[in-house]
């Protein structure tokens, strides 16, 4: 192999012309397609791939559409109320169903856009036993005028829509039809709305649901929307301000949330992040290589390997239809941190050997060793970022593409492009010598006093590795942005439940599913702190719709006897005649013992977006789910062991999601760690092929991951998700530093550890330097995996460099003067 690699790099000197010309022609036709990349948004790539409560979440997420609302934001000043503003809020209803983007505006009130007075026709078929008997109770004719007293205070109200409906709901049954379709906390307002809309309950703000065309996942279309959104906010705002003016009142505030909004301000953030951390690292990285080498010719032409290594990269994803997503925005900060580690190594042999006196072809004749050290530590590091592919997260099998994608071109650039492009002696002599002759001789002075100290930090270092604390919540996997900072108040300022559980259900026909969701709710009626809502809140199955409608066949003697009784009570409480008359006119299609409810009526009647907070159809199958919250842990376990009595309805949620995530993470990792550190050791020994060298080469690692995350677990430092696997990154990483340090010790001609220290130890502290620089500029990014990522990263990696200038050859140095 290591003769391989030394032809190819001769040929690459030798047609110098040839290789810079193609890599010229490489990068123009990588260029055009690295500008078009695009950053997807879609939080379900932040979810785990797997079955059971996971896949259940991400299923709802998707196909029930919880993210596709777009959220209109009303609030009145300190000290006002939202009601003062409500001709501004009718007018920007209007203006906002007038957009060509928007399909519908669910604004909490009565209107045409939904037929209220078609469901409380058939409000009998959905009411619970219990309130199915109150209903009853109330046609009795002395209950009769206690109800229509009640009734007196809505035919008072200014509202012509809530005086026609207590014309026709004088008994009150519409109240029991409420309470049923209120259902759980949290989802969100389904019952008949009133006067007031989506208010909260300081009557300060209220919430207006949009329903875009589109879903928020396509940010040209959701720029779109926002942009009409605002001006349309605009017009209306311009009518009113005259009036607000002469009012007193000062101007209300709007603002938009949802998906719509999160998705442009991910992909602003990601795309930001992915030049500033590129462009951080790069400036950092290149700035090193000069103060070290003080030679133009490195920072001019030395990173072309990783330029070229990063634009074919992202041009090949781009062609293949990739987005990337937030993870893979610190890729390239990654790249130029990891990448320059092989021209670092090139530059200081291809140096020594001209400074011999051989000619620049000669010099790098003699490379070979150096450039099978430089792959052998690419392949070991791009080995354990692919190994990210086995893992469950899409947005770390992609970073874990990216970046061992990256290091194997940049790889192969280095050992061809950069070797073509390797200066002549003018340039050279100018440059530093870069190699420490007094490194070797000093460390092997003080070998005893390094590992004594080596072993005297190691030991509380170790012990702080059990108070490193790991949160893998999803949710500190997403970008904090504005928008979603306005969603975490309108979930708490409008009563919405935070952590809500889902129960759902798939088949081909959708009459089984309803009826073991009938089931598992009639189970959980008796279950302290668990409130609950499934589909029979608008459509019972067909069997409890027969059941009740031979209850309403028995009703049909009473139906007369009902309606005078209304009137009679009504002439002796003084209404108008005929008050009530609506009343008569539906009584009978109340109780009709033929009526019925199916899916595609109320699709019909405008409550299909309703409907579709429990049933949606999913090519030839039916999704139906159930909501519940719950107040604490043993309604949990009891809605737990409900659902799993229950065949075919899996229970799941973000609690549930988060509970999997943090039982799954330590099998995961030792999975990972393991079979990384199996890759790691496997490939080093095919090079090295004796049982010493490659235990000696992963001490570094060893060290890294014992001093680095000690330390970070003395700090008190919490991981996520992303942080936790980029100890599984480091085992490519903290390796190649112990390759490089042992290799040119290898051999009949090798030299000994306090020469290639001198040697080599210069270079790698450089290479380190720029790796936790490149690393580094993570620390301060804005995207929170990104952060953690960057501090466990910076950690382990110095802690590896520091080992492996100082421990390692304090060791290796150790035994080799005992022989």
């Amino acid at each position: 192999m290591t003769r391989f690699v030394q032809a190819l790099m001769t040929w690459a000197r030798a047609r110098r012309g040839l290789v810079l010309a193609l890599a010229a022609v490489l990068a123009l036709a990588s260029l055009v397609p690295t500008l078009r990349i695009r950053f997807g948004t879609d939080v379900l790539q932040l979810m785990p791939r797997e079955s059971g409560a996971v896949d259940a979440f991400e299923t709802y997420l998707e196909r029930f559409g919880s993210l596709d609302a777009l959220y209109v934001f009303v609030e009145a000043p300190p000290d006002g109320v939202v009601a003062d503003y409500a001709e501004y809020v009718d007018a920007l209803v209007d203006a906002l169903r007038e957009l060509p983007e928007v399909r519908r505006v669910d604004a909490g009130r009565l209107d045409g856009s939904r037929d209220w007075a078609w469901l409380t026709d058939r409000q009998l078929l959905l009411l619970d036993p219990a309130n199915y008997a109150e209903a009853v109770a109330r046609m009795a004719p002395e209950r009769v005028p206690a109800q229509l007293a009640r009734t007196r205070d809505m035919l008072a109200l200014p509202s012509e829509d809530l005086k026609a409906l207590a014309q026709r709901d004088p008994l009150g049954w519409l109240e029991l039809t409420t309470a049923r379709l209120d259902g759980a906390s949290g989802v969100l307002r389904l019952a008949p709305p009133g006067n007031e809309g989506y208010v909260t309950t300081d009557g300060r703000a209220q919430l207006l649901v949009v329903h875009p065309v589109q879903p928020p996942f396509d940010t040209t279309f959701a720029r779109a929307l926002l942009d009409h959104v605002r001006q349309a906010e605009r017009r209306v705002r311009d009518r009113f301000t005259t009036q607000w003016k002469d009012d007193d009142l000062p101007p209300p505030r709007m603002d938009i949330a949802g998906g719509h909004r999160t998705a442009i301000e991910t992909e602003t953030l990601m795309r930001g992040e992915a030049i500033s951390n590129a462009a951080w690292s790069m400036v950092g990285v290149l700035a090193l290589l000069y103060l070290s080498f003080r030679n133009a010719w490195l920072v001019i032409f030395g990173t072309l390997p990783i330029l070229l290594g990063t634009l074919v990269t992202l041009a090949l994803h781009q062609v293949a239809g990739v987005q990337l997503s937030a993870a893979a925005t610190g890729a390239t900060a990654m790249l130029f941190g990891l990448g320059d580690d092989g021209l670092v190594l090139l530059f200081v042999a291809y140096r020594e050997g001209l400074a011999r006196g051989l000619t620049p072809l000669e010099a790098v004749g003699e490379l070979g060793g150096i450039g099978m050290s430089i792959v052998l530590g690419e392949v070991t590091t791009a080995a354990t970022f692919l190994g990210l592919w086995f893992v469950t997260f899409p947005s770390l099998q992609q970073l874990g593409v990216v970046v061992g994608l990256g290091i194997l071109l940049t790889g192969l650039f280095t050992l061809t492009v950069l070797v073509a492009g390797l200066p002549g002696r003018a340039w050279v002599e100018r440059s530093r010598d870069l190699t420490l002759p007094g490194l070797g001789p000093w460390v092997t002075r003080h070998r005893v006093a390094i590992l004594a100290t080596a072993a005297l930090i190691t030991l509380p270092l170790a012990w702080g590795l059990p108070g490193l604390r790991v949160d893998p919540r999803i949710e500190r996997l997403r970008p904090v942005t504005e928008g979603l900072a306005l969603e975490t108040e309108i979930t708490s300022r409008f009563g919405l439940a935070a952590d809500m559980y889902l129960v759902l259900g798939r088949g081909p026909t959708l009459e089984p599913l309803l009826a073991a969701h009938e089931a598992l709710e009639r189970s959980l009626a008796d279950v302290d702190g668990l409130a609950h809502a499934g589909p029979s809140v608008l459509l019972p199955s067909a069997q409890v719709q027969e059941a009740r409608r031979r209850e309403l066949a028995s009703l049909a003697p009473r139906r007369a006897t009902v309606a005078d009784a209304v009137d009679a009570a009504a002439d002796d409480l003084g209404f108008v005649p005929g008050t009530f008359a609506p009343f008569r006119a539906r009584l009978d299609r109340v109780l009709d013992p033929t009526q019925a409810l199916t899916l595609g009526e109320l699709e019909a009647h405008g409550l299909g977006d309703l409907a579709g907070r429990f049933i949606r159809r999913d090519g030839a199958e039916y999704l139906v789910a159930t909501y519940a919250t719950a107040d604490n842990p043993a309604a949990v376990e009891a809605l737990r062991a409900r659902v799993a009595a229950q065949p075919g309805l899996i229970l799941t949620g973000l609690p549930l999601v988060n509970a999997a995530l943090a039982a799954r993470l330590p099998r995961e990792l030792s999975i990972g760690l393991g079979v990384g550190a199996l890759v790691v050791v496997l490939l080093i020994w095919l090079e090295f092929r004796a049982v010493r060298p490659t235990a000696l080469a992963l001490l570094p690692t060893i060290c890294g991951i014992i001093w680095g995350l000690g330390a970070l677990g003395w700090a008190g430092v919490v991981l996520d998700l992303f942080s936790v696997f980029a100890i599984l990154m480091f085992l490519g990483i903290g390796v190649d530093y112990g390759i490089h340090l042992l290799h040119p010790t290898l051999g009949p001609e090798g030299l000994d550890v306090s020469r290639a220290l001198s040697l080599v130890g210069p270079a790698l502290l450089l290479a380190g330097a720029t790796t936790i620089v490149g690393f580094g500029t993570l620390v301060w990014s804005s995207y929170g995996p990104l952060h953690s990522l960057g501090l466990v990263s910076v950690a382990t990696i110095g802690a590896a460099l520091v080992a492996s200038l100082l421990v390692l050859p304090a060791l290796v140095g150790g035994r080799e003067s005992s022989r």
